[in-house]
């Protein structure tokens, strides 16, 4: 069995350092959720827990975007796209239907 081309070894990988930074969604809601519940400060009257939340689900998106925006950097996009050209190319050589875009 060849490898398939997407899986080249000469090519540089991308680097993906950077993917640490989706757990700290995870730190954020879980691992300082014990400390967060005793606090008695209420932004805008809300109770603490659950403004302590809603400042986490805007980190989550700030982070994702980031960390798709440093994947972009890296060049994981042109990775896929050779995983994707191969993946077609392997479908075509089998004699599939082609997938049409988005399913």
């Amino acid at each position: 069995m060849t490898p398939a081309p997407y899986l080249d070894p000469s090519a540089p990988a991308p680097r993906r350092g950077h993917l640490w930074l989706l757990c700290l969604p995870f730190v954020w809601q879980l691992g300082m959720a014990p400390f967060i519940n005793d606090v008695a400060y209420k932004p805008f009257g809300l109770p603490f827990p659950l403004a302590w939340q809603m400042m986490g689900v805007v980190l989550a998106s700030v982070l994702f975007a980031l960390v798709f925006a440093l994947d972009r950097r890296a060049g994981v996009e042109a990775e896929e796209n050779a995983f994707m050209a191969a993946i077609e190319a392997e479908e075509a050589a089998l004699g599939l239907q082609p997938r049409q875009a988005g399913h």
